[in-house]
């Protein structure tokens, strides 16, 4: 089995401007003392997350309507050795291909304590391949799926138009090539655009 969830910590870089993760220890509730408890904050696209299509289509669906099943069955994780955009000729066979994990140069540096703006990530006409193709989930290992900056944001706006699941801030750093069994699950967040979630990969 593979934890491929990053470690939600304060060190742990946000999008730009977006809201880092807090936790703030809670000794005391109504009196009772005798339990650790604490108050959570964090961005819904924090750290290893899933954008629901209502993330950028104001028609798509938000969390809690979501079928479960793209979130959990067999996924190719497929490695990616280029330093920018993924292009078509990157993508492999598709045939039969629910879920797609990227497997990038990202990995070196996924849980860094600083953004790197300059990260491998998903070209439009490649997003385009893979939603003619039926796949229902993909996922990257940086904190986008789309390149920084894009104007438009035209690769979230074909993934979530099309109702395809975008799972973001994956660690693949310890996962070789392959198709194993994604568990995925997001939080049931009324009207929710996303979630963080316990992303994990075993073996078939």
């Amino acid at each position: 089995m593979y934890d491929i969830s990053l470690l939600l910590r304060t060190e742990l870089p946000a999008w730009p401007g977006d809201f880092t993760f807090e936790k703030e220890p809670i000794k005391s509730i109504e009196g009772n003392s005798h339990c650790n408890t604490a108050r959570l904050s964090m961005s819904s696209h924090y750290g290893t997350h899933v954008d629901a299509p209502y993330h950028f289509e104001p028609e798509g669906l938000t969390l809690e309507r979501l079928d479960l099943n793209p979130f959990v069955g067999p996924v190719l994780v497929h490695e990616v050795d280029t330093p920018r955009l993924i292009q078509p000729r990157h993508l492999p066979d598709l045939a039969g291909v629910e879920r797609i994990l990227f497997k990038t140069p990202n990995s070196r540096f996924v849980a860094d304590r600083v953004f790197h703006p300059d990260y491998t990530a998903v070209g439009l006409e490649a997003a385009q391949v893979l939603v003619q193709a039926g796949v229902k989930l993909v996922g990257i290992d940086y904190f986008s799926i789309e390149a920084y900056k894009a104007e438009g944001h035209p690769v979230h706006h074909e993934f979530c138009s099309h109702g395809v699941i975008i799972l973001e801030g994956v660690d693949l750093r310890q996962v070789p090539p392959g198709v194993f069994e994604l568990i995925a699950l997001p939080l049931k967040i009324e009207y929710g655009d996303g979630s963080p979630v316990r992303a994990i990969l075993r073996d078939l």
